[in-house]
């Protein structure tokens, strides 16, 4: 028979046995940890990133000249028109502003493979002046196989150093303005307008256009404004002066825009057509 010590110690360790059944239930002392709940992972970044980059992989090849030349170029696929090429036709007349040192049959041009960026301060001209200038650019671009990009209004003025070489910093867009002979002296007597760009040497040796300017006379814009054939007289001025913009030199022969005594035509003829396509297929540089 156990003795009364026993008994006590048996008490006490039946005690300390439900004291500990106790705190299992209440805090899972001796039980395995529950399994924490997986986090959900937001792969929303994810998607995103992909989308971005099969977006820019489908430009590459669908529309590379949308995409910056240095991506095409750190993905070897190299530098691509803005625009398709235009085809040369092969009557009418045309001459250029300059060519390539040593070969009399290559112009300067600009580069095929960057938008031209412009801006217009329409201070002096007509009623719905940057409407005008787009129309005509938008022209240029269709008949030539060069993009341009519109980059706003500015308030900066013109200065020339003479008919076809503007005064202008070298990465300042093109400017588009209208002036009279007191601030522009190229525009006195008859003239209507000038046109012209700034050549530099591009890497590989040839020289190509990289800014210029289009500087249109107040003067004879006020006079044929309201006039029955205005608004299309204003457009072939513009015309012509975004030919020498581009390249185009005048010509003796009176049925291309391009002639220096305009007699009447209002948009660019064979000659002028055959001029701009063969400017617009200049080298990437």
């Amino acid at each position: 028979m156990a003795s009364r010590e026993e008994r006590r110690r048996r008490r006490e360790i039946e005690r300390r046995l439900r004291e500990l059944d106790r705190l299992d239930r209440e805090r899972g002392l001796g039980a395995f940890p529950a399994a924490r709940p997986r986090r959900r992972v937001d792969r929303t970044g994810l998607v995103a990133l992909l989308i971005t980059v099969a977006s820019l992989v489908a430009l590459l090849f669908v529309q590379p000249g949308l995409v910056p030349v240095s991506l095409r170029n750190a993905v070897g696929l190299g530098p691509h028109r803005v625009a398709d090429a235009v085809d040369a036709g092969t009557t009418g007349s045309f001459a250029f502003l300059a060519h390539q040192a040593g070969d009399a049959n290559e112009p300067v041009a600009w580069d095929p493979c960057r938008p031209i960026r412009y801006v217009v301060n329409p201070d002096g001209g007509p009623p719905g002046a940057i409407a005008l200038v787009q129309q005509a650019i938008s022209r240029v671009e269709q008949v030539s196989g060069l993009g341009f990009e519109y980059a706003g209004e500015t308030g900066e003025r013109p200065h020339w150093d003479s008919p076809v070489v503007p005064i202008i910093a070298a990465r300042n867009p093109v400017l588009v303005s209208w002036a009279d002979s007191k601030e522009v002296p190229q525009l006195a007597g008859d003239v209507a307008g000038i046109g012209g760009s700034v050549a530099t040497n591009a890497r590989d040796g040839r020289r190509r256009y990289i800014t210029g300017g289009v500087t249109l006379d107040a003067d004879a814009f006020a006079q044929i404004d309201g006039q029955p054939d205005g608004a299309a007289e204003e457009r072939a001025i513009v015309l012509h002066e975004l030919g020498h913009l581009v390249g185009l030199a005048h010509v003796p022969d009176p049925s291309e825009l391009m002639n220096a005594e305009n007699l009447g035509l209002l948009d660019y003829g064979p000659g002028d057509l055959a001029g701009l396509a063969e400017l617009g297929q200049g080298h990437c540089f």
